[in-house]
């Protein structure tokens, strides 16, 4: 009906930043694996420019690993957004846990704003998946934040946003 507000879901989907390269002798365990300093203030600039966009965000899901938990964490601080809350389901480095990202995204109130910070191919193919049927394919490079909005299988990607883009000349 014309003038009838329709609540509509956003979600940002989140790549962790620039981590360290692997290293079995430096982090036996990979989860353990950190942020570069570059990663860590590239994406500041970031989670500045959401909290000044998007201060309002309701809940903020992350993978436990050090690199995606201190992506969350900057947003946190930097933007303003909610304390994450973790769930090993953005552990994943596959594509296994995405219907039960889904599920969970579509669990979330219809006005809900709602972050899912975590690792790729699994936040690539989320943001495929929450878009339509998985078949386009996406590319998350380290830092970028997917911007849908809608209901889970059905939203639109309103925005891809990379650290690079706010670079100053």
């Amino acid at each position: 009906m014309a003038g009838q507000y329709h609540a509509t879901m956003e979600l940002f989907v989140v790549r962790h930043a620039k981590a360290e390269p692997r290293d079995v002798e430096r982090w036996p365990d990979d989860a353990l694996r950190p942020l570069t300093r570059e990663g860590a203030k590239s994406f500041e600039r970031m989670a500045r420019a959401l909290g000044a966009w998007r201060p309002d965000v309701d809940l903020v899901l992350s993978s436990g690993w050090t690199r995606a938990w201190d992506t969350a964490r900057i947003l946190r601080a930097r933007a303003g957004w909610p304390k994450p809350v973790q769930t090993k389901l953005l552990e994943s480095s596959d594509t296994s846990t995405v219907p039960e990202l889904v599920a969970m995204a579509a669990e979330q109130p219809g006005d809900a704003r709602l972050a899912m910070v975590g690792h790729d191919p699994c936040v690539a193919a989320l943001v495929s998946r929450l878009a339509g049927d998985g078949a386009c394919r996406i590319t998350m490079r380290k830092g970028a934040v997917a911007w849908l909005r809608g209901r889970p299988g059905s939203m639109r990607l309103e925005g891809l946003l990379l650290p690079s883009m706010l670079r100053r000349p």
